[in-house]
């Protein structure tokens, strides 16, 4: 496990992300990306974010759902 400090220093200091930002957390079927939701709810105290539980799975088999890549999203 990682302490709240180290959890902090990657996801501001790394990834740049802020307490006020909006956040999605997404994977392929929703399990990794509900342990960064927790993180970030409840153990560094964000309060906008959400997780997609359908994730990829559900997004890329939709039809005609946006795929974009690169920064913009």
């Amino acid at each position: 496990f990682k302490s709240a400090d180290a959890l902090r220093g990657l996801y501001e200091g790394e990834l740049g992300l802020r307490s006020s930002d909006s956040v999605v957390t997404y994977c392929r079927i929703g399990e990794r990306s509900s342990h960064t939701w927790f993180v970030l709810t409840y153990l560094l105290g964000y309060t906008n974010v959400r997780n997609y539980d359908g994730s990829w799975t559900e997004w890329g088999n939709a039809v005609r759902a946006p795929i974009r890549k690169g920064e913009q999203p």
